[in-house]
């Protein structure tokens, strides 16, 4: 150490005249003076991309000094890591308190820490095992020869989300159901961010998120119609982003957004669902039967869920199950009516999964005939239905076109829009009321009743800027059942 009186003693940071070794700063002042001196002058593509590997895995050894560097001062004196990380690494408070805690779980993890020490393990890898190791054990998380694996070779991003689901799967407190170690895994986190702006920051499981984003999307919807939308210019009083924000405040407060005064007691949605009541759960025969506990379950708009979801449906959570129970709901109308029944809206949500157009989630959605009622006397037939959201429905109308649905030879349905024409029936337009030979809607008897399976379609859920801000309810028609396009 500095002022050691021991002859030929080596301050390991600062190093002596003589040294025998080179002291910390000076190796990392090499290091740091060959990085700056690499050219890439005339390097080809592929010997760039190496470039960028090494880097990161130097990136890699660097993080793993640091956190070695940590883990020793928190020893010598608690709080002294945090200090230096935000004062001298210059990262956020909260991402330094995430570096200690790491850190300090190292000790617990020693195969995590060899994946450390060689490099191959990034800092926002190892802060998902640990996030993962306070859920369901360090132990755990540190026996795992897959989860490492994947902590090595995966990039941080995709890799945050295996963990999440590994804890989730072994939390013992779930009891090995996976909706319960999802719910166990909310979480959320109120701060003011450095410029001074409150941040509301969660995640939960997907069963909740699904009925919270259905019942912001229905504020949202209502907070667009009170700023003028439609007839007005509802983006000069706040935009979509301000919009979201603003349902979620008067959500939790009961407060106006703008004004901070109570809301009424009237003051809220209004008008006709789009959807059925409650949310549409599609799964496999097996999962209802039991032949096959691990088969697929989604929710419509959500995406995948447990199967265990499927007994704790209950009238508060407004979930309606996608296996068809033989109840004798006709799926193809006809001319009869002009309204889809809620069995059809079911198939369509099925088969569709979203807007086809731009993938604006069902809920969102309202029925549209490909051959349209009044125009083509199109019959209301599952064939001639279609999900679209209220902003591509009337963009179609508008702009006087009509959606043209195409499949391949592995039944892939494709969706785009092409102008209407003038005559129906003319230049590829399909005969006035025919249903399309598409094979997107499978039904099939047996048993207790008939299911519905869509054949080729992949679901999505952006909404490609088509919020609920920009939808338009449907016509006073719809009262009597799920809406459809004219």
């Amino acid at each position: 150490m500095v002022g050691s009186e021991t002859p030929g003693a080596v301050d390991p940071v600062y190093g002596s005249a003589g040294a025998a070794e080179p002291s910390v700063w000076e190796l990392l002042e090499t290091a740091g003076e060959a990085l700056r001196s690499v050219s890439l002058e005339g390097l080809s593509e592929d010997a760039l991309s190496r470039v960028v590997a090494e880097t990161g895995r130097v990136k890699s050894l660097a993080d793993a000094t640091t956190l070695r560097v940590v883990s020793r001062l928190e020893a010598l004196r608690a709080g002294t890591a945090r200090e230096a990380l935000v004062g001298g690494a210059k990262l956020s408070g909260s991402l330094a308190k995430r570096v200690t805690e790491a850190a300090r779980q190292l000790e617990e993890m020693p195969n995590v820490g060899r994946l450390v020490d060689s490099g191959e393990l990034t800092i926002h890898s190892l802060l998902a095992l640990g996030s993962a190791a306070r859920q369901c054990g360090a132990s755990v998380v540190d026996g795992s020869d897959e989860l490492l694996y994947q902590a090595a070779t995966r990039d941080a991003g995709s890799f945050s989300r295996v963990a999440r689901k590994f804890a989730q799967r072994h939390d013992p407190s779930a009891g090995g159901d996976l909706l319960k170690g999802q719910r166990n895994s909310r979480k959320a986190d109120l701060f003011v961010g450095g410029d001074g702006m409150g941040v509301l920051k969660g995640e939960m499981d997907p069963v909740s998120f699904g009925l919270l984003e259905q019942a912001v999307d229905a504020r949202k919807d209502h907070l667009w119609r009170k700023d003028g939308g439609r007839d007005g210019t509802p983006d000069a009083v706040r935009n979509n982003g301000q919009r979201t924000m603003d349902a979620v405040f008067e959500l939790c407060t009961g407060r106006d957004a703008l004004t901070h005064q109570p809301l009424p007691a009237d003051d809220g949605p209004k008008g006709p669902r789009r959807l059925p009541a409650g949310r549409i759960i599609a799964v496999t025969a097996g999962v209802v039967d039991g032949t096959d506990p691990d088969g697929s379950c989604e929710i419509i708009g959500v995406g995948p869920v447990p199967p265990s979801v499927l007994s704790r449906i209950s009238p508060d959570d407004r979930l309606v199950g996608a296996v068809f129970g033989g109840n004798g709901q006709p799926l193809w109308l006809g001319r009869m009516e002009r309204l889809a029944n809620v069995a059809q809206y079911v198939a369509v949500a099925l088969r569709d999964r979203g807007c086809v157009l731009c993938r604006a989630p069902m809920h969102r959605c309202r029925l549209h005939h490909v051959d349209e009622w009044d125009l083509d006397e199109g019959p209301t037939d599952i064939e001639n239905l279609v999900a679209l959201c209220g902003n591509c429905h009337r963009w179609l109308h508008r702009s006087r076109r009509r959606v043209v649905r195409e499949i391949d030879i592995y039944g892939t349905i494709t969706w785009s829009t092409a102008p209407r024409r003038s005559k129906v029936g003319a230049g590829g337009d399909r005969p006035r009321g025919s249903p399309a030979q598409d094979g997107s809607l499978t039904v099939e008897s047996g048993g207790t009743g008939a299911s519905v399976e869509h054949s080729g379609m992949t679901p999505g859920r952006g909404d490609a800027g088509c919020g609920p801000a920009d939808h338009v309810r449907g016509s006073s028609d719809s009262e009597r059942g799920p809406p459809v396009g004219r």
